[in-house]
Order: C-alpha cells, then structure tokens, then sequence
C-alpha cells in the first residue's frame, strides 16, 4: 500500500475501538458479555442456548453459551439452507487464576495461592500493578440453579515481586520460575488489614465488598488476574499499538465488527468466540466440543431443513479462523522462516502449517487472496520455522467436529503470550476489513 493510503487510515479511531474492548473484556467471561452487549445494541436478538429458538429469515442472534462462549448469526432473506461463512476468535488468555482458599499468611505478608493457565511468559507478570476479575457463583438463583455475577475489581490489588539482584547475582543469565513458589502475587501486609472479619479471609470480604453480599453467599469463583495498565499508541509515528490481550482481543474485535456490519442477504453468517483456546480448546464451551455444530444444526433445524441439508451445507462452506501470528523479531530476526516473514504493518497475516496445526485449506486460501487482491487489503503469508515448533490455534482443531474447510489469519505481534504485547496498529485495519469482506464475498 502507497504511503498516501495509509494517511487515509484513522489509527487513532481504530486504536481507541480496540482499547475498548481491551479495557472492557478482562477475563473471558467480561469478553462474552461484552460482546452480547455490543451486539444487542446494534440489533440483535439474544437467544438463550437452553431454550427452544425461533428464527426468522432476515434475523440477527446473538448467545452466550455457558457463561463465557458467544456465538452469533444473520440469516440472510434469501438463504435457502446451503453453505453458510463462519469467523471463529478465542476469547481467553494466558493469566494467573486463584486457586479456592487461596489465603495464605506468611511472614507478615497476605498472599493468594493461584495458577498459571495457558503457556504465559512467566516473568513478564513481575513487578505489575494486577487487579482481578472473572464469574462469581452465589446462593440464592432459582429452579435449581445457583446465581451467578461478574466481577472486576479495576484497581491495582496485587503484585508479584522480583527477586532482588543482590540476591541472586545470575539473573541476567535466565532464571527459571516455579509456578507455585515464585508466581504468588503480594495482596497487603498483616499488619495493616483487620483480620478478625469473617475468619480473617481477607480477600473473600474484598469480594463480597465489590458484589453487595455477605462473604457467606459466594459458593465459588473463576478469577484471573490481569495488568491493570492503559493501552498505548507508540513509536515516532504512533504506528505501534502495546497492551495486554492482543493475542486474541484483536480478533475477537475484528470477528465482532465483522458480523455487526457484513451484509447478509443471501446467506449464513455465523461468528464464534470460544473460551479455553489457551488450554487446548477440549471443553464443553471449547472449540474442541461439538458447541459449534450444535449451533449451526439448530440454525438449521429451527429454519425447517433436515440433516441432510445440513451436511449438504457443511462440505459447501467455508470459515476463518482468526487469532494473531508471530511478527519478526526486531533482536532475533533467525526466529523467523527464510522466506516467509511476517513485518508489522505491511498487512494482516495469511497462516498455513504443513503439520495443519494452523488451518490451511487451499479453497479458502484461493478465496481470501482474490478478496485482498480486488479488495487492495495487504496481507502477508506466514509458516513456522521448519525446526521451530510453532503453537497451534482453534481453527484445525474447531475442524475435528466440523468439517468446514477453514483457514487462519490474523494479526502480526511481538512478544506472543507475554503480559503485554505489541503490533502495528495499521494491521488491525487491515484485518477488520479483510474478514467483513469475507462475510460480504460472492466472488
């Protein structure tokens, strides 16, 4: 792309849309909320994952799935029960999660028992304000079912301190963390708390003081904690954007703005935002589960087609699956493949594995790269190192239980699962337009 096009991009509207979502989603379920929310408001009708659906040509759905999965779809005027588009994002990311009683009293310090989930880079949550946030289970629900809240605390509550150098003269040389010893984070000291309060749990009256409840209704919880820090624009030219979440915050964004602005006049549109992506997907709300085809059958059902329509359907679809790809390396460019180098802002990343741990189907790649071309969208191809395993995303994985032909895309970072994260803000322009335009194809 010419110089003069990229003066036409407003970096600042798309960095201030993307720190939104940064701010707003801070555990997967905040995500899932948010993202119910954002699309409710623009017109869309929630549906409830455990009762019956009914749907109507020309409609706009939304539903959050147990919690902290969303899926949502437009049902064209004109579709007539075949293929249909699917964008799929995960929603969490590496983090500390508490552990339950997680209160530990230790030489004059408070400290919580947590976590790691996900591959996080271990000393990149040392030394950082952290605030809390995630699901809280209480009493007092009905039919049988526990109530539930959302909480974030959005302040800085905890810390995990480094050790100093004058106590361990090596550091420089690497050091490794242990996950249950050196990964506690810090919450007060004894002295300063009144720890006679309902059996001196601190952290629990904390909780209880942000719900509006008695510290005896709260029957479990699913907190992680996050870097309580603003996103920036960076660099000499703000061409650099830095927060924490852009693995996969990025493309969740992209995935919503995609669903909430594709036209959708004689097709299926269907976005999912899966949880447990960090993990290995394999969960009830995973992209690993059947969750997705179970949404898609009842699309299909519930508009009066029968299964075989529906397989019918499935071998003449296609999806991306979007989730971010690794940016050279300014200090260790050799990490990189020889020929296939992802620069950040030089457009989106095209991402094929030969092992398939990335989805790599051809037709879908022929789709995207006619798209980009008429479209003028910059993007970039991207495979791993051969002696370098690379991770894997919810795209081939998604495939097992659905077999969609799919490919994975998304944007260029550094630093991939640290606290804090870095891209070209251009790429996310990029991308946004690449996957509503994949929504809007005919070819």
């Amino acid at each position: 792309m010419e110089n003069a096009d990229i003066k036409n991009i407003d970096i600042k509207n798309i960095s201030d849309r993307l720190s939104g979502i940064i701010r707003a989603a801070v555990s997967p379920y905040h995500t899932a909320d948010y993202a119910l929310k954002r699309l409710v408001e623009s017109g869309f009708k929630e549906l409830l994952f455990e009762e019956e659906w009914k749907l109507e040509r020309g409609g706009r759905y939304v539903i959050k799935i147990y919690g902290s999965t969303t899926a949502a779809f437009t049902i064209g005027d004109g579709w007539s029960g075949g293929g249909f588009r699917l964008v799929a994002a995960h929603n969490d990311f590496p983090c500390i999660k508490l552990k339950p009683s997680a209160q530990i009293e230790e030489n004059n310090y408070i400290k919580c028992n947590a976590g790691i989930y996900g591959g996080a880079i271990l000393n990149t949550w040392l030394d950082r304000p952290l605030s809390a946030a995630g699901r809280i289970i209480l009493k007092g629900g009905s039919s049988g079912k526990p109530a539930s809240a959302l909480v974030d605390f959005a302040r800085p509550l905890f810390i995990i301190p480094n050790l100093a150098i004058h106590m361990n003269r090596e550091v420089n040389k690497g050091v490794e963390l242990n996950r249950q010893k050196d990964m506690l984070p810090v919450l007060c000291t004894c002295n300063t708390w009144d720890n006679k309060k309902d059996n001196g749990d601190i952290f629990l009256n904390m909780l209880s003081g942000e719900l509006g409840r008695e510290a005896g209704e709260i029957l479990a919880y699913d907190l992680n904690l996050y870097p309580i820090e603003e996103p920036v624009l960076l660099g000499a030219d703000n061409s650099l954007f830095s927060a924490g979440r852009l693995d996969n915050l990025t493309s969740v964004q992209a995935c919503i703005n995609a669903i909430e602005k594709g036209q959708c006049t004689g097709g299926l549109n269907i976005a999912m935002f899966y949880d447990n992506e960090e993990i290995g997907s394999s969960t009830k709300q995973g992209a690993g589960s059947v969750v997705t085809r179970a949404v898609i059958e009842r699309i299909y059902s519930g508009m009066g087609y029968g299964m075989e329509k529906f397989w019918c359907g499935i071998a003449s679809s296609a999806g991306l699956s979007v989730d971010v790809a690794h940016a050279i390396h300014p200090n260790c460019p050799e990490k990189s493949d020889i020929t296939n180098k992802l620069y950040m802002n030089k457009g989106f990343a095209i991402k094929t594995a030969i092992d398939e741990k990335y989805a790599s189907d051809l037709e879908v790649l022929g789709m995207v790269l006619d798209i980009c071309e008429k479209e003028k969208i910059p993007f970039q191809r991207y495979v791993n190192r051969s002696d370098i395993a690379g991770g894997s995303t919810l795209g081939a994985v998604a495939a097992v239980n659905l077999p969609v032909r799919m490919l994975d895309i998304g944007v260029p970072v550094l630093a991939m699962h640290s606290a804090r994260e870095t891209m070209g803000i251009y790429d996310q322009y990029y991308l946004e337009k690449a996957v509503r335009c994949f929504f809007n194809w005919e070819g």
